[in-house]
């Protein structure tokens, strides 16, 4: 008989949880492990994303259910939004039951990401888990939210975080709880890996991807742009996502430093190293966390060979802070990194050596098929 696993996600938009669950049932043994996926958010919820891993789901033959198949009636999307109406509400309890009958259904259940446990928390009885396993999804620097989980349960926390001193800082607080580190991971291929050092070029062209939103600061990078202007006028910033760049806050900046003619939103990108080729970008700047990438885009950036430089948002000690050498260079000096930048810019020997780097990384560290034996004894 199959195992039967549950993986719990807010919805199937382009993010990371959502990526890093599709990753995972894509290399999980289906032969000996059925997979099953309870989605908080009904399809067609955002004006801004579209469910994209929905069907890529159902192309490999997982199970799918929504809210609405568990409790009827429940329109709102998320359990949170309904979780004032279950608590006090007597005939309510009908649906916490029909909630914890289906979960009965399962050997194991993974929450993807911190703020979908807590959308279910309350919903359900207390100390229903025996033991609570989350796919932690943010850092520190992103806010406090999933430091608001109650302290009284049992947590078995699965992140990227894997030095100790980031698991001692991320999870202060927290005394009854056990960490697998799992870097985030994917399927690798060398078919995307197609960038060149452009000499020619009278624009130089740098990238960031990222999600529009107050919890992705961009402030460091348009400091940089700002600076760097100053020695290479010819620079234009792509920023790639979707979001309301005004609602994340950014065009405060961007109106302070002038930077309106050099700043371009390009939107939403459903696949990243195809617009990185196609847009021909020199450069890519993103958020980094004590020498590592801090999401997917980074990984997928790294497989068409473009160079990457990160603004490091840890914050801890950081013992290689402004290195070039390392294979993720990684600044919190404004001065350093728009020097690494205009280097990678202008020095074709030193563009490729990063390039090469990272992309040689990324193919032997973060192989989805490896890395998943981190986590195969869950599946038990």
């Amino acid at each position: 008989m199959k195992t039967k696993v549950l993986f719990l996600v807010s919805d199937f938009y382009h993010g990371g949880a959502q990526r890093e669950m599709f990753e995972l049932d894509s290399v999980i043994d289906k032969s000996s492990i059925d997979v099953n996926i309870l989605c908080l958010s009904q399809l067609n919820s955002s004006e801004y994303f579209t469910d994209f891993f929905y069907e890529k789901h159902l192309g490999i033959k997982t199970t799918v259910f929504f809210l609405e198949d568990i409790i009827p009636n429940s329109k709102s999307g998320l359990l949170k939004k309904i979780a004032n109406r279950i608590q006090g509400n007597k005939n309510n309890l009908k649906k916490r039951k029909a909630l914890e009958t289906f979960l009965n259904g399962f050997t194991r259940v993974f929450f993807m990401g911190e703020y979908v446990f807590q959308s279910i928390a309350s919903i359900l009885s207390q100390n229903y888990f025996e033991k609570v396993i989350i796919f932690i999804m943010s850092a520190r620097f992103q806010g406090e939210h999933y430091r608001n989980l109650p302290k009284d349960v049992k947590y078995l926390f699965i992140s990227g975080f894997d030095k100790q001193e980031e698991v001692d800082y991320e999870f202060e607080g927290f005394t009854n709880y056990n960490h697998i580190p799992l870097l985030l991971s994917l399927r690798v291929s060398e078919a995307f890996n197609n960038w060149k050092f452009e000499s020619h070029n009278k624009v130089k062209k740098i990238g960031i991807f990222t999600r529009l939103n107050k919890s992705k600061p961009l402030d460091p990078f348009f400091y940089a742009l700002h600076i760097l202007l100053n020695e290479l006028p010819n620079v234009e910033l792509h920023i790639f996502g979707a979001g309301d760049y005004k609602k994340a806050g950014y065009d405060r900046y961007i109106s302070h430093l002038q930077l309106s003619k050099k700043i371009f939103f390009k939107g939403h990108q459903k696949d990243i190293k195809a617009s990185i080729n196609k847009e021909r970008l020199d450069l890519v700047w993103f958020q980094g966390y004590n020498n590592k990438p801090a999401g997917y885009a980074a990984l997928d950036i790294c497989l068409t060979g473009i160079p990457l430089l990160l603004w490091d948002f840890y914050a801890g000690i950081n013992i290689k802070i402004n290195q070039t050498e390392e294979v993720f260079p990684h600044f919190k000096d404004l001065s350093l990194f728009v020097e690494a930048s205009k280097k990678v810019l202008q020095n074709e020997e030193f563009a490729n050596a990063v390039s090469e780097k990272q992309f040689k990384y990324v193919i032997d560290k973060r192989d989805i098929e490896q890395n998943i034996n981190a986590i195969k004894h869950l599946f038990n």
